[in-house]
């Protein structure tokens, strides 16, 4: 648990900044900016703790992992960089993500990467999609803030408009809200009818 003076509250108190908390990232997740500051890494030192006081931000993250496919033979799987808003409270969060097993698994999830934050203790927070301010779009990633429990809430692309039905567009955005046993039930329904 983190140890906050009775100094620094009063100061906080006092002069209208909120007391920071932590957020601490996985080391597969690598945090780049956070609203319109850039995060500096070095090859030695990546940035995995940010300090942020309570308050929305916009928070620019990027997946990549290292996977031994043979004995001598690896593969770095990474996700293009992508944005989340979240809204934090005076707490500590951990950024999360579904486990993944292999590299087939990493690959599809550096494709549409879901994360969230789960707080030691408080309510969930309300999230929503981040779009670029410059005139190229973002594809828009939600994240869950989740306190004490392991399910985030899952959507990672914007469904397909109606006036143009696609195909393929309509069932990866499906696929991507499927439950892991809906998505189990709907594969054995086409081993089905392709017999």
């Amino acid at each position: 648990m983190k140890k906050i003076s009775i100094f620094g509250v009063l100061v906080a108190l006092f002069s209208g900044i909120s007391v920071s908390g932590e957020v601490n990232f996985p080391e597969e997740l690598l945090p780049l900016q956070v609203n319109d500051k850039e995060i500096e890494h070095s090859f030695f030192n990546k940035v995995r703790t940010l300090d942020l006081p309570a308050g929305t931000h916009r928070i620019k993250v990027k997946y990549s992992d290292l996977f031994e496919l043979d004995y001598d033979e690896h593969e770095v799987v990474d996700s293009d960089p992508f944005w989340v808003e979240v809204e934090l409270q005076d707490e500590d969060y951990q950024v999360r993500f579904e486990a993944i097993d292999d590299v087939e698994q990493a690959r599809l999830f550096a494709k549409s990467p879901t994360i969230w934050f789960q707080a030691e203790q408080g309510q969930a927070v309300s999230t929503k999609p981040v779009t670029q301010q410059t005139s190229k779009p973002i594809t828009p990633v939600k994240v869950a803030v989740t306190h004490n429990t392991a399910s985030p809430v899952t959507s990672s692309k914007p469904a397909p408009t109606a006036g143009q039905p696609d195909a393929v567009a309509m069932l990866e955005f499906w696929w991507q809200q499927a439950s892991p046993q809906q998505r189990a039930a709907f594969l054995e329904a086409i081993k089905k009818d392709e017999r």
